[in-house]
């Protein structure tokens, strides 16, 4: 089932999985997440439009337990953005090791 981001408003994710959101007008827009994890966690976070690649988070570090980024970015009315959450580590498929809170938005 698609999970769809509503602008302006936070979105939490338990786990691993994708958010979309379907760009409503021409402009600037801004991602914000914040997850929190296992230190042992391989968590990698992909914001993209369509099939383009527009912004991977820094790989995790063994002892880092928590990522935080703002990615700004241009789109036209129509595009598909998704926030990508993945992993390799058997660790992150588990329930309740991984907590995100992703927002999008106009502008900064």
């Amino acid at each position: 089932m698609t999970q769809y981001l509503i602008q302006e408003q936070n979105q939490v994710l338990d786990g691993l999985g994708t958010l979309t959101f379907i760009i409503p007008a021409t402009g600037e827009y801004t991602v914000r997440v914040q997850s929190t994890f296992t230190p042992e966690s391989s968590l990698v976070v992909v914001v993209a439009d369509g099939v383009t690649t527009l912004f991977t988070a820094p790989a995790v570090t063994p002892t880092q337990s928590a990522l935080e980024f703002k990615f700004f970015f241009a789109a036209t009315a129509a595009d598909v953005i998704t926030v990508v959450f993945s992993s390799a580590a058997a660790i992150d498929n588990q329930l309740n090791t991984i907590k995100s809170n992703v927002s999008i938005g106009l502008g900064e």
